[in-house]
């Protein structure tokens, strides 16, 4: 595997924007239709990075649909940005203009929400709750289908799981079990499939276990804030690489916590403590072809 990284704030929203500097505390981020959305824990909003127009907005600032401690971030594919704030236990469902639409959650629903993602060809909402230890199901018109997992360490339980990332290819679900120091992988209709980690600090390993993604030939890439770096295995658990180290400078981290990979498989990260996005580009043999000036552009500059 092949990547490079690129400054988030160069790469995107062009010079050092005053915007940027003020998130605080981001969790997770995501991407669409071009714009880069990013949550803020610490500030109680989502931040819109456009980065043709080169402008901040925010989601969840305004009195109705009033944000207090968003986590995590899905799109619908028909114009709907799902927002989970695990504060108010709630998943709160805004058109792209930050317009507050509707909320998933009646009272003691949820007790924890954090992590969600969309199958968009199923229209399904999968919401981690991690303080109930499972994964909560609905259909987008807000109808609960199902409940996946509970707490334990068996196949399918989980112990404080956060994160969760769906497979484009199957529909797979992968999910961060972060008390279990484990990836488990589940297909669509909540069915155990897989698993792979454990508690250690060698290579394949875990110690604080966070943001999950998946690209489009199915690897899966998992953040480790204590190790503040990246690792990347198959679809079968095995590692393949890892990337990052302690630092500031482009390619470190400190404390990753939310992971996307786009349809380009471009990886996006957030640090907790750093306060910023970094986006890094997977050079597949399908990005290579799409893109051969980019690649010979980068093989000239090694």
């Amino acid at each position: 595997m092949d990547f490079t990284d690129r400054s988030a704030l160069d790469s995107f929203i062009g010079e050092e924007s005053a915007f940027t500097k003020n998130m605080v505390k981001p969790y997770s981020v995501s991407a669409y239709k071009e714009k880069i959305y990013a949550t803020d824990t610490a500030q109680g909003v989502v931040f819109v990075f456009d980065p043709l127009l080169k402008k901040v907005s925010f989601i969840g600032d305004q009195s109705t649909g009033r944000l207090a401690l968003p986590v995590s971030v899905a799109f619908d594919g028909k114009g709907l940005v799902y927002v989970s704030d695990a504060k108010l236990k709630r998943v709160y469902v805004y058109d792209l203009n930050g317009t507050f639409q509707k909320a998933f959650g009646e009272k003691d629903e949820f007790y924890r929400p954090t992590g969600i993602a969309i199958n968009r060809e199923l229209g399904i909402l999968y919401v981690v709750d991690t303080l109930e230890h499972n994964i909560k199901v609905y259909s987008l018109d807000g109808r609960k289908m199902y409940t996946i997992g509970k707490r334990g360490e068996e196949d399918g339980e989980f112990n404080f799981p956060t994160n969760i990332n769906i497979d484009r290819r199957n529909g797979n679900l992968v999910v961060g079990d972060t008390q279990n120091f484990r990836i488990q992988i589940f297909d669509k209709n909540g069915k155990f499939i897989s698993k792979f980690g454990k508690l250690g600090d060698r290579p394949g390993m875990f110690a604080r276990p966070k943001g999950v993604a998946v690209d489009t030939e199915g690897h899966i890439y998992a953040a480790d804030g204590a190790f503040n770096n990246i690792q990347i295995f198959n679809d079968k658990g095995e590692l393949l690489l890892y990337f990052g180290s302690t630092g500031t400078t482009p390619g470190t981290f400190q404390l990753p916590t939310g992971l996307y990979c786009d349809e380009e498989d471009r990886l996006y990260t957030t640090e907790g403590f750093a306060a910023r996005v970094q986006v890094f580009q997977y050079i597949s043999d399908r990005w290579k072809n799409a893109h051969p000036n980019e690649y010979q552009e980068l093989l000239e500059k090694k």
